[in-house]
């Protein structure tokens, strides 16, 4: 309610030039957003390479200590666990990929980890059989029932967390 007279607003200052126009001294452009698709296909490659890579390095680094420590029967520093290092580093790398975009790392806790861990829990001799067939002569996913699922959950956390990151509110 105003009074009979009064503007339902205050009345500009007799000196005030008025809001900024569009340009000239008083405009401060609004700040440029890097186009969203780029940020939607960098984040999954990042996520996707990223995450086989560095399971593969933690699988291995695991497999071969393991291996050593069953030989000397008793633990101690292996350079295996250079392995264990490298691959959770890269895996680092999968769930920063959040910054960029959350898809990527649900992504690729989708493709890595949850689908693997689906196949393993139905059919774990297909599953072995497929592991065995890789290129390699390393035992691939020896933990697989550990491995898997935590992946999936940790990568699942990443990718929710970045999406919902905190936005900075202009003052």
């Amino acid at each position: 309610m105003t009074d009979a007279g009064r503007p339902p607003y205050p009345a500009p200052l007799p000196n005030d030039p008025g809001p900024p126009a569009a340009h000239g001294p008083g405009f401060a452009a609004p700040p440029r957003r890097r186009p969203m698709l780029w940020r939607h296909l960098l984040g999954p490659l990042v996520a996707l390479t990223a995450t086989p890579l560095g399971l593969v390095l933690v699988d291995y680094g695991a497999g071969q200590y393991l291996l050593d420590v069953y030989r000397a029967l008793e633990p101690g520093w292996s350079a295996d666990l250079l392995w264990l290092v490298a691959g959770g580093l890269v895996l680092t790398v999968a769930a920063l990929s959040a910054r960029i975009s959350g898809l990527g790392p649900v992504l690729a806790a989708l493709v890595w980890g949850v689908v693997p861990f689906v196949w393993y829990v139905s059919e774990p001799g297909a599953f072995y059989r497929f592991a065995r067939d890789l290129p390699s002569t390393h035992p691939w996913f020896s933990s697989a029932p550990v491995e898997l699922p935590l992946l999936g959950a940790l990568l699942l956390g990443a990718g929710i967390a970045g999406r919902w990151r905190g936005r900075e509110v202009p003052s």
